[in-house]
Parts: C-alpha cells; sequence; structure tokens
C-alpha cells in the first residue's frame, strides 16, 4: 500500500516574504481559491497579529467555501516567561478560527541563547504550553522546528528533547526546517531516518529553503527518509533564493516511478494542470515565470540545436524526460542560425505551412537574417512571413511606396518642451495608392496609426489589431549612436499573439520593418481564417513614447 504524502502551501506567507511580492488581501483570497480548486491539503494564510492584512484575510477566508483544502493560520510560541494565556499573539490565533494552527519554535540550542536570549528549558516549555494551549482548544497543531537541521548538526540531543517536549502535549506534526537552505541531501535523508527511528509513530513534515538550489532535491530526499508532509511555495517563491517550488516538486513526485510507485497524494492534484497554476499564480503576483523554470516553464521543453530537434522529430524521449503534455506545457521548437533542417519542418508544420520544396532556400534566409542581428526564434510571425514569402505565388496584401517620419519641437515658456510626431505614410493595396498623416507624441506610434488608418480604407479589421508589447535591444552598444538596434513587438488579435522583429541602425527602419510584417501577417491570418471580431475582448494596446523605451499598457475599454 502506498504512503500518504500531504501538500502544505505557505506561498501566502513564506512566499509573500520573496523579494518584489506583495499580495493585496484580494491576491491572497484568489490564490487561496486556486489552491483547494487544485487540491492543496494545507494552505498557510498568513500571521494573524502580526498584520491589519493578515488579520483581514482571515475574516474572509471564512466563508471561501474551501472544499479540499484546511486552512492554517501561522505563529509562534508563546514569550518566554509568559503565560499563554496572556500571550496576545496566541490570542490572535486562536481568533483566526482556522482547523489548524502552525507554530514556529526554536530547536538549535545557539538561536535559544543568542536570539531569543532564554534559558534551553523554558524554550522546551515554551513548545510544551504552546503546542498543549491549541490542543486543548481543538485545533489541529503543525510545529515547525526552525534551524532543525543546524541545530541537531550542533547538539542532536537537545534537538531530540525539544521533540519530546511536542511529542508529550500532542503534536499533530513536525515539521524539520532547514531554515538557512545550507543542509545536503545526504545530510537530509540521514537527520530525517534517524529521527524517525527514535519516534516512529511522529508525523515529520520537511520545510526547506533554496539557498543552496536544492530545495526540491532535500524534500525529495526526505521523502525517502519518512516525512510525509512536504512545504514549499508556487513557484519557489520565498525569503532570500526562496523555498522549495511546490511546481517541481509535484511534477517529479506524480511522475516519477520511484515516487508515484511508492506514495500517493490527494487525487485531486492532478500533473496536467501544474503549468495553469504555475502561470495563474504568477499572474496574481505580477511576477513573470521563469522560462526555464522545470516543468511548466516555456523553456522546459524548448529545443533550438538541430540534431536534437532531429531527435526529437523520430523520438521525443531522446531529449524530453516526459511528454510536455503532461504537466500541461508544450513543446517549442526555436528557429535561428543553429536550425536544422528538422527545426525548420517542425516549426512550419505548426503554422499549418509546408516548405518542403523549398527548405533550402527558407533555411538559407534564416541564417542570412541571423548574421545581420535578426533572432528569430522569439518572433514566429517574422518566421512564418519569411515561409510565406517563399511561397510560389505569394504577393504581398500591400507594399510601402513611401515613409516620411517628422519630429516638430514644440517650445513653451511655461512648460518643459515637447515634441510632436508626424508619420506620413503611402501605401500600394489592390492596385491603388492610398496616402495617410497621422501625428502622435512619439514617432513609432504615430507610424503605426498612420499605417493602421491607411489600411483600414481596404482592409476594415485592421482596427481591431493592437499592439500588446513593444522592446529595444542594442546589439553592438560599443558603436554609441551608430549600434544595429533590435525592435521586438508583439500584437494581438482576440487571444491570439505574435511577434514580429526588425534590425538595424535606425530604430525607426527596425520599428517599421516589424509593424509591416505584423500587418502583413495578420491580413494573411484574417484573410486565411476567418477571424472573428475581437471588440468584446479585454485586449490591451499599447502606446509607444517618443523614445521608444517606455511603454503604457491600458484596457482596450479605456481608450
Amino acid at each position: 500500500m502506498n504512503k500518504k504524502l500531504f501538500l502544505y502551501d505557505t506561498t501566502l506567507r513564506d512566499g509573500a516574504q520573496y523579494k518584489g511580492i506583495s499580495f493585496s488581501l484580494q491576491d491572497k483570497l484568489k490564490i487561496t481559491k486556486l489552491l483547494d480548486d487544485f487540491g492543496m491539503d494545507y494552505i498557510e494564510g498568513g500571521w494573524p497579529g502580526s498584520n491589519p492584512k493578515d488579520e483581514a484575510y482571515f475574516k474572509h477566508a471564512q466563508y471561501l467555501g474551501l472544499k479540499h483544502s484546511k486552512l492554517v493560520a501561522f505563529g509562534a510560541t508563546r514569550k518566554p516567561n509568559t503565560a499563554t494565556g496572556k500571550d496576545p499573539q496566541l490570542a490572535s490565533l486562536l481568533n483566526a478560527q482556522t482547523p489548524v494552527v502552525a507554530l514556529v519554535s526554536k530547536f538549535w540550542q545557539y538561536h535559544v541563547k543568542t536570539v531569543l536570549r532564554t534559558e534551553t528549558s523554558e524554550n522546551l516549555k515554551m513548545i510544551y504550553d504552546s503546542v498543549d494551549f491549541f490542543k486543548s482548544r481543538g485545533r489541529e497543531v503543525i510545529l515547525d522546528a526552525e534551524h532543525f537541521f543546524d541545530g541537531f548538526k550542533d547538539n542532536s540531543d537537545y534537538s531530540f528533547q525539544c521533540l519530546k517536549a511536542a511529542i508529550k502535549a500532542g503534536v499533530d506534526n513536525v515539521t524539520l526546517c532547514d531554515t538557512n537552505g545550507g543542509t545536503m541531501p545526504d545530510e537530509i535523508a540521514t537527520i530525517v531516518a534517524q529521527v524517525k527511528s527514535k519516534y516512529p509513530q511522529l508525523s515529520l513534515g520537511i520545510h526547506c529553503h533554496n539557498d543552496c538550489e536544492l530545495a526540491v532535491a532535500n524534500s525529495l530526499a526526505s521523502v525517502n527518509a519518512g516525512v510525509t508532509l512536504l512545504q514549499g511555495t508556487v513557484n519557489g517563491y520565498g525569503e532570500r533564493c526562496g523555498n522549495a517550488n511546490l511546481i517541481s516538486l509535484l511534477g517529479s513526485l506524480l511522475l516519477k516511478p520511484s515516487f508515484n510507485q511508492n506514495f500517493s497524494l490527494n487525487p485531486k492534484i492532478q500533473a496536467s494542470q501544474l503549468t495553469t497554476l504555475s502561470q495563474k499564480v504568477a499572474n496574481v503576483a505580477n511576477m513573470p515565470l521563469k522560462n526555464d523554470a522545470a516543468y511548466v516553464g516555456n523553456h522546459a521543453f524548448s529545443h533550438k540545436g538541430g540534431i536534437h530537434v532531429a531527435a526529437i522529430a523520430k523520438a521525443s524521449q531522446t531529449y524530453e524526460h516526459i511528454d510536455p503534455a503532461l504537466v500541461g506545457n508544450q513543446r517549442d521548437i526555436s528557429i535561428s542560425e543553429l536550425s536544422g533542417k528538422s527545426n525548420v519542418l517542425l516549426q512550419a508544420e505548426k503554422l499549418g505551412l509546408d516548405v518542403s520544396q523549398n527548405f533550402s532556400q527558407v533555411l538559407s534566409s534564416i541564417k542570412s537574417l541571423e548574421q545581420n542581428g535578426l533572432t528569430l526564434e522569439n518572433a514566429e510571425g517574422s518566421f512564418e512571413m519569411l515561409v510565406r514569402k517563399h511561397e510560389e505565388g505569394f504577393a504581398p496584401l500591400f507594399t510601402v511606396e513611401n515613409i516620411q517620419i517628422t519630429v516638430t519641437n514644440l517650445k513653451r515658456s511655461s512648460e518643459l518642451d515637447t515634441e510632436l510626431c508626424t508619420a506620413s505614410v503611402k501605401l500600394s493595396v489592390k492596385n491603388k495608392t492610398t496616402h495617410m498623416v497621422e501625428e502622435a507624441t512619439g514617432p513609432v506610434d504615430a507610424l503605426n496609426r498612420a499605417l493602421k488608418k491607411a489600411l483600414s480604407n481596404f482592409f476594415p479589421q485592421v482596427e481591431q489589431m493592437l499592439l500588446t508589447d513593444y522592446k529595444v535591444s542594442i546589439l553592438d552598444p560599443e558603436n554609441a549612436s551608430a549600434a544595429t538596434t533590435r525592435v521586438w513587438l508583439q500584437s494581438g488579435y482576440g487571444d491570439e499573439r505574435w511577434a514580429t522583429i526588425g534590425c538595424s541602425d535606425n530604430i525607426l527602419k527596425a520599428s517599421t520593418q516589424a509593424l509591416i510584417d505584423s500587418y502583413q501577417l495578420f491580413l494573411i491570418k484574417f484573410q486565411n481564417n476567418g477571424m472573428t471580431s475581437a471588440s468584446d475582448t479585454d485586449s490591451q494596446h499599447i502606446n509607444l513614447d517618443t523614445n521608444n523605451s517606455h511603454q503604457e499598457v491600458q484596457n482596450n475599454g479605456n481608450l
């Protein structure tokens, strides 16, 4: 019979200590629902009594109607030489009215003396009294043994005394914490095994930090040694280098035979939902998901080298340890100067295009563009246009006859000087010439408006196409004002997104290349796929300022 494992999420408390994250009350409630829907066993909501936001959270969380998760209030053992009934922090934990309470306690003798500044015997009483206080009031109690591994290596006898005090008080689980993140996997396994051997009936948990990039490895090592409660955070958020990443941890627990054949989890938890959960929490946290994140990152199943891609096409297991779909992710084939035939064929096939007849010309063009700074691996729109331009009978839906951009400095006596940019665009569309002039505060914005206005007379649907992102990079900054500039822009229509790229020593020329490819591709997509109106979608557009560096994103409905 498989041993049951339990997942304990501390994203809302320990994860909130990650630099750059600041959850609002609504953010915390939203993530709580996401975690409950996913099937997390325990959700640590915060530390009541430490700040007004967490106080408010526990009041609101009572009404969320959680179906799969137990809500946990986190706090510390009582203060030294203070009765439990007179400790305001314990009172706040009790008032949170959660079914589970997590108490952090000191298990390192050195820490007790230098930080708590109390006697080791008093710390033992603090552990017993605090656990007993909540157990006598019907709470499930998880004791977080802070600095457990450092303390055990320093003085294992005292660590065992702390465990004995907790067990005597009726603790439900003791979670062993690698607080400094410096313990190695073999040490974790050995120490956990020693604890389990001495107290075989005690439920053990693990709480690892990632300071040595070993939090997930240490957590997995602890499972084999006898731990059944695994603490961590979604995407590994946490103080310093972060906590054990529950997404990576779950990927291995659910999909690797050495774990899924010997241990079981809440059946509600599905590997296929890992990528979705990771992305949704990252969106709420307003933290971009790392491209190289294990299992769920955009690059987790990305292949660039031609030899690798050729092998993937024949047998995916040669360069992928699992099927990306198992975790809700997908394979990505990059196009670059390192590409071989398989890269181009697979990427073209993904787009519904056939390059078998003109493969050599397409690959030659890719390598030539790469040599001149036009990297296509993150610009699938430009790759698609390149392939289409090599198709027999290809004819662009419009051609550019002339583009002129002027910048006028408007001097104002009482204000800072401002600039007015004017873009004049002359296009040939359906054997007719159209000329349009538009103004804006930035030259790229003016150019985009003029292109869109000129094309809208023939293709009204272009009004629905939006610029959703715009980035500029300098390829050779040592050349100063003569440096080569690469422009990457993302366009959107409804839920669809595509990226195009331009490269030149003139930023406006580079922007023009990317814009023209984007409009051409949009019209082809519309013509071929019969795209529906995006007027009812919550799309976003980007406003490009004079220097092409500041990006202001607005909801379409606010325009």
